[in-house]
């Protein structure tokens, strides 16, 4: 195509799977114009066979869904420094034997000058290409979660940009110079910047919903994943007069369409699909009930919006939820029926919803994109 024969200065390397790694590449994408930087996005498993990703990403999608614990065991074991190093050859290995080629062309037409990962695959097969003594471009890698997996840590990344000061701790055991780490926060769209300053009139007006004085948001990520009507269901019965739901479907239109055969008034239940409009959804709502995803949380934090996170996926949202609760941003989800009685009480608790958003604003960065541009601006241009 001719698109891939465009040169650029920054190629942005991510996976499709979920949507959190895609949005931190376009945030940053974004942050990077605003520079006057060309980069691309493209999906490293797009320059190989269609199998490759049916192997690898459909594999952990199947293991997820028909045996969790399995794949919770294998996470666990994977995080081992032996095990890690040895599962992180083989991927390696793996992926640049069936992608190796349509990356490096891809690179050759591209030339960029720094190629930034935001998923770990790429980055091991980038490693090597170096190695080989043909890659010129600096490599990065922007950590998505709250945890260093092993399969992000290799010895000759030119920078990672990660959530905050635990993660370059951990990156250091895996032997990373933490000269070679910053701590930037995850990258979020330019949208949260803005929605920041508005009052809860403003932002309820951009989105022309019913103003309410308690107001619960209810995600399950991009994908619309978790048992989300099973969550509506039960906060509907919540004791609560003046209570609105938000519920987001994402992309899941059978989600969607579940919900809104849900018999409540907009008072009361608010259904959406896709939006674009999060941002001003967390800037106008009290609690935000949602899966520890990586991304999400970081726009819940970066908007000061108190989080109650629902079981997490085994892995990655596993770590993430055990990060998020200790930093005291969020609450794990109290199982059964006293999930509505949480909610409820945790609404009516002004101060303890204070000191959380008190917490978020201590960790969350609403310019963690920008601090990424302006370092890859300077790393490009020395």
């Amino acid at each position: 195509m001719s698109s891939q024969r465009e040169k650029c200065d920054v190629l942005i390397l991510s996976v499709e799977a979920g949507t959190g790694h895609a949005q931190a590449a376009r945030a940053l994408a974004d942050a990077l114009a605003e520079r006057g930087l060309i980069s691309r996005i493209e999906d490293t498993f797009a320059y190989g066979p269609s199998w490759v990703f049916d192997t690898v990403i459909g594999v952990y999608l199947r293991l997820l869904e028909q045996a969790p614990s399995v794949y919770s065991y294998l996470y666990g074991l994977a995080e081992g420094p032996s095990a890690g190093r040895l599962g992180q050859r083989m991927l390696t290995v793996y992926l640049k034997t069936f992608l190796g080629r349509g990356l490096r062309d891809l690179i050759r037409q591209r030339e960029p000058r720094c190629i930034v990962c935001t998923h770990p695959f790429p980055v091991g097969v980038l490693k090597d290409f170096r190695e080989e003594g043909w890659l010129r471009a600096s490599i990065a890698g922007v950590v998505t979660d709250f945890s260093i997996h092993p399969f992000w840590a290799f010895q000759g990344v030119d920078r990672y940009y990660v959530a905050a000061m635990p993660l370059v701790d951990q990156l250091k055991a895996y032997g990373i110079d933490p000269k070679m780490v910053q701590v930037t926060g995850i990258p979020i769209k330019e949208d949260f910047l803005q929605a920041a300053p508005m009052s809860r009139d403003e932002a309820e007006k951009a989105l022309n919903i019913p103003a309410s004085p308690k107001r619960i948001l209810v995600m399950g990520g991009g994908l619309g994943l978790g048992p989300v009507a099973e969550w509506v269901s039960g906060l509907n019965r919540a004791p609560l007069e003046d209570l609105q739901i938000v519920v987001v479907a994402g992309k899941n239109e059978e989600l969607e369409q579940r919900l809104r055969q849900v018999q409540e008034p907009p008072e009361r239940l608010v259904v959406l699909g896709y939006t674009r409009q999060v941002a001003l959804l967390m800037a106008c709502s009290d609690l935000f009930i949602t899966k520890p995803g990586g991304l999400s949380a970081s726009e819940a934090m970066a908007m000061a919006l108190p989080q109650i996170l629902l079981p997490p996926l085994p892995g990655q949202e596993e770590v993430n939820l055990r990060f998020l609760v200790d930093h005291q941003v969020a609450w794990p989800a109290d199982a059964g029926d006293k999930f509505i009685e949480q909610v409820s009480i945790l609404l009516q608790d002004e101060q303890r919803l204070s000191a959380c958003r008190e917490s978020a604003r201590r960790l969350g960065n609403l310019s963690a994109a920008r601090k990424v541009a302006d370092d890859i601006e300077k790393i490009i241009n020395r």
